[in-house]
């Protein structure tokens, strides 16, 4: 039996975004680089 491969780490891994604003292009924007391994921080 193999043992599993680590997961290879995400492009964005570490990076910290402040999202400030609204509208659903921002919310999209924050969500992308969220599925990139960002850590978003989101203030209203």
């Amino acid at each position: 039996m193999k043992d599993a491969a680590a997961p290879a780490p995400l492009a964005l891994g570490g990076l910290r975004v402040l999202e400030v604003g609204t509208g659903p292009a921002l919310a999209y924007a924050g969500k992308l680089f969220a599925d990139f391994g960002a850590e978003v921080i989101k203030v209203e």
